[in-house]
């Protein structure tokens, strides 16, 4: 059922956003290790990705992400992602974003899918993040974890961008461990090639060392 609501609304909010002159946009890229909130999603190894996004005036957006993964002895294959929200450009540089992602794993052996409400809110480079899981299948957690972050970026000049970011994950299930995380980058931004970025990741999870990647991206406005 909350799948099944997920869908109708990506579709409703595509619906509108076509009828409120939308802007499409396109990224592809390719990573040395995909690592999403401190943790690798493809076993230290590379990733090819890609997404499609459709934006009105009025700030309703909707999108899609996929990205090949690999979780050893659980998945291998690939994560698709649909997301639909509502983003907003304030005075002062104050801008806010709020949605629904469902994270996808096709796959007839094992069910890991899980749908995630979040807000996001930022000004002038500071950014905060908090996502909500609604539903979650196949895992030994359970709805109702809780991720939040907060960031910085900025720029040094000559096409030449810094971030740094904390979060923190907390599983509603007791058998689960919590964590936190921190990730450190630098991007050179190129007028025709693209973003390249070098990151460092670390997180608190037991027997674990830090996390550093390559990645190129490159998007496309339709």
């Amino acid at each position: 059922m909350k799948k099944t609501l997920l869908t109708m609304a990506v579709m409703g909010s595509l619906l509108v956003v076509s009828q409120a002159q939308a802007g499409a946009s396109a990224n592809i890229g390719v990573t040395s290790d995909y690592i999403w909130r401190g943790v690798t999603q493809t076993d230290e190894g590379a990733a090819v990705q890609a997404g499609l996004d459709y934006e009105a005036d009025n700030g309703l957006y909707v999108g899609t992400w996929a990205s090949n993964v690999d979780f050893p002895d659980v998945y291998n294959g690939a994560e698709v992602d649909v997301y639909a929200g509502y983003k907003k450009d304030l005075k002062g540089e104050l801008n806010f974003d709020v949605g629904a992602i469902r994270y996808m794993y096709p796959s007839e052996d094992m069910a890991l899918d899980a749908t995630e409400l979040y807000a996001k809110a930022g000004m002038k480079g500071v950014a905060a993040e908090v996502g909500y899981t609604v539903d979650i299948e196949g895992t030994n957690t359970d709805e109702g974890n809780l991720y939040y972050g907060l960031g910085y970026s900025g720029e040094f000049g000559n096409g030449i961008g810094y971030g740094a970011k904390i979060g923190r994950t907390d599983y509603k299930a007791v058998d689960a461990t919590d964590y936190n995380h921190a990730q450190l980058s630098l991007t050179k931004g190129f007028n025709k090639a693209g973003d390249v970025t070098l990151a460092v990741d670390d997180s608190s999870l037991p027997a674990t060392d830090p996390l550093v990647s390559v990645s190129w991206k490159k998007s496309f406005d339709f």
